[in-house]
């Protein structure tokens, strides 16, 4: 799949125009109603790469060994923090929410969280941008462990519970010819380091490349109040920016002129969305108390 990445870019020179560019193909006829197939993202400068944090953690050193031996370890020191690991799925999400290098990125189910955390910092002297990729396109070239997990939910977005369905369901289809029942379980987080040589090893060559979308368990309520979704790609080499660039019709991203970030801003704390809403707790209102009244200079 090929294409001019460019026409996918588009800029919103004001507050009016951004609404119109965040709303757009929200209706879907099979249900009748407004609701987007988009998932959204929000940086401060829109030159930032789409790079997940393992993969800036390994950067040139080849040492990719080291994304399961991170998780592994997590996941023994955090037990006692945790009342119940339920699988990898769930460990991998906490594990990204408080910022152990994963190969997951954070998105939104809001436009309007991403527009925040695109003009967060107020810097002017940079433009920001959302990113708004269309996760049903995209989960329509997945694997078929996870192709039938969505069919027969019938729906088009993950979550922790559904991949560990197609987690055991790969693990039923290895175990065909040992029994009636899975030989193993690679939904336990003790099988990290299986899990990741069979299915996702940078160093294993394989056809099919893939990115996909889920929803975090709701843990606390940052991740409730950002509608948080999580990315997952087959290979932690993938520079995401980069790979929609020849999939042109599964994305949008809409670039924030730097001049325009502090009236953004503004309107969106008006909106309710700001570092209070979503940052709950004392940090959140430290945050937002600062933004709020901080002196501009007089024009």
């Amino acid at each position: 799949m090929t294409g001019d990445g460019a026409a996918s870019v588009r800029r919103a020179e004001t507050w009016t125009e951004l609404q119109r560019l965040v709303s757009q193909e929200m209706w879907m006829g099979d249900i009748g109603r407004h609701r987007s197939p988009y998932v959204f993202r929000g940086v401060p400068d829109e030159a930032f790469s789409l790079e997940t944090s393992i993969g800036r953690f390994v950067g040139d050193s080849g040492r990719w060994h080291l994304e399961p031996l991170l998780l592994r370890n997590f996941a023994q020191y955090a037990e006692g923090e945790i009342d119940e690991l339920r699988s990898v799925w769930h460990l991998l999400s906490i594990a990204q929410h408080y910022g152990l290098p994963t190969r997951l990125l954070d998105w939104s189910f809001s436009p309007l969280v991403a527009a925040y955390f695109a003009t967060v910092t107020g810097d002017t002297a940079h433009d920001g941008a959302i990113w708004a990729v269309d996760y049903r396109k995209l989960h329509a070239e997945l694997p078929d462990r996870y192709q039938a997990v969505l069919e027969t939910t019938e729906t088009h977005m993950l979550d922790t519970h559904l991949l560990s369905n197609a987690t055991l369901e790969y693990d039923l289809r290895e175990a065909a010819g040992d029994g009636p029942g899975p030989a193993r379980n690679l939904n336990d987080v003790s099988r990290v380091n299986e899990l990741w040589q069979e299915l996702w090893a940078p160093e294993t060559e394989r056809d099919d490349e893939y990115v996909m979308f889920f929803r975090p368990p709701a843990i606390d309520d940052r991740i409730v109040n950002q509608s948080a979704v999580f990315s997952f790609q087959s290979d932690p080499r993938i520079v995401l920016d980069r790979w929609l660039e020849d999939r042109p019709d599964c994305y949008r991203k809409i670039v924030i002129p730097g001049e325009r970030k502090l009236e953004f801003r503004d309107k969106l704390d008006q909106l309710n969305v700001n570092h209070r809403t979503l940052f709950p707790g004392l940090g959140g209102l430290a945050t937002w108390l600062t933004q709020y009244y901080q002196p501009q200079a007089k024009e």
